[in-house]
C-alpha cells in the first residue's frame, strides 16, 4: 500500500448510481415478499404495499449516491474517502432506511408511534444489513486493491521502456482573447482544473493559472502522444512519470519532482495504459 489510509472509491454516482439504487430497492422488495424475515406475514398485504419498502430503500440509496454528491461535493472527495468512510456511509443509510421503514410500517398497520417499535425496526434492519455490508466493503476492497496493484505493476514495468521522442512545443489559446502560452513536452508536468480555470505546472518554474476549461486544453493537445487526460481534474505528461503505484481507488502517477501523485480515474485508465502499448 502507498499510505496508511485504506483508500476506497467514493460511492457510485450518475447513471450507475441510479441503476444500483433500483437494483437494491428491487432486492429488498423481493426479499421481503418471498422470505418474510422476522416472522413478517406479508399475505394480508398486496405486493404494491410491500414494494413500498423497496421504494424507500431505492429512495435513500438514490439520494445518497446521486443527489448528495452533487450538493455536498466536498464530503465526497475521493482523496478523503477510505474503507471506514464507506462502512460509516452504509451504516447511515441503514439508519435512514430503518427510520422511514418504521414510519411506513406504522401507517401500514395503523399503529401509533412508539420508541420500542422504532428501536425494534432499527435492530432488525441492522441485523439484516450490517454484516453483509461490512463483508461486501472488505471483500470489494481486497478485489479492487489486488486488481489495481497488478495494473500498477504492469504499467510501472513498461515505464522504463517508454521511448521518448524529440520534444515538441504546443501553443495554447486561453479563453481570454489574444492570450496564449506554450506547452513543451520536456518541461510540462501536469495541469489541474478548478471551475473555469486551470493551473499549469512546469518543471523548475512556478505554476501559472489560466482561464480555460480542462476540455479546452485536452482538445488543443489532442495531437500529443504523451500528454493526456487522466482524470476529470487532471491532465498529465506521461513523459514526466517516473513511478506508478495504486490502491483500491485506482492508479497513481508519480511525477519527477512532485511530492503528491496524480490520480487516474477508471474512465481514463485504458487511455493511460494505451500510452505504453504504443511504445
Amino acid at each position: 500500500m502507498t499510505g496508511k489510509k485504506l483508500s476506497y472509491p467514493t460511492p457510485i454516482s450518475g447513471w450507475q448510481g441510479f441503476l444500483y439504487s433500483v437494483a437494491f430497492g428491487l432486492f429488498v422488495t423481493l426479499f421481503l415478499w418471498f422470505f418474510e424475515p422476522f416472522d413478517i406475514n406479508v399475505k394480508p398485504y398486496s405486493f404494491l404495499e410491500i414494494s413500498f419498502f423497496g421504494f424507500i430503500s431505492f429512495g435513500v440509496f438514490f439520494l445518497a449516491h446521486t443527489l448528495l454528491p452533487m450538493i455536498f461535493s466536498g464530503i465526497y472527495k475521493e482523496r478523503n474517502w477510505t474503507i471506514y468512510s464507506q462502512i460509516i456511509f452504509y451504516v447511515i443509510l441503514c439508519f435512514m432506511i430503518a427510520t422511514f421503514n418504521g414510519l411506513y410500517l406504522n401507517v401500514l398497520l395503523n399503529l401509533n408511534f412508539s420508541w420500542s417499535n422504532y428501536l425494534l425496526i432499527i435492530i432488525q434492519t441492522f441485523a439484516v444489513g450490517i454484516i453483509p455490508i461490512t463483508l461486501y466493503v472488505l471483500l470489494s476492497y481486497a478485489i479492487l486493491y489486488r486488481k489495481i496493484i497488478a495494473q500498477a505493476n504492469l504499467v510501472d514495468d513498461k515505464l522504463a521502456k517508454l521511448k521518448i521522442p524529440s520534444s515538441k512545443v504546443y501553443t495554447i489559446q486561453t479563453d481570454i482573447k489574444n492570450e496564449t502560452f506554450n506547452v513543451e513536452e520536456n518541461t510540462f508536468l501536469y495541469a489541474s482544473s478548478s471551475g473555469n480555470y486551470i493551473e499549469v505546472f512546469i518543471a523548475h518554474n512556478p505554476s501559472k493559472i489560466y482561464r480555460m476549461s480542462m476540455a479546452g486544453l485536452e482538445q488543443q493537445l489532442s495531437q500529443s502522444s504523451f500528454m493526456i487526460r487522466c482524470h476529470r481534474s487532471y491532465f498529465v505528461n506521461m513523459k514526466q512519470v517516473h513511478k506508478v503505484t495504486g490502491n483500491a481507488q485506482g492508479l497513481k502517477l508519480w511525477l519527477k519532482g512532485e511530492e503528491q501523485p496524480i490520480p487516474v480515474s477508471r474512465k481514463y485508465l485504458e487511455e493511460v495504459k494505451s500510452i505504453f502499448a504504443k511504445s
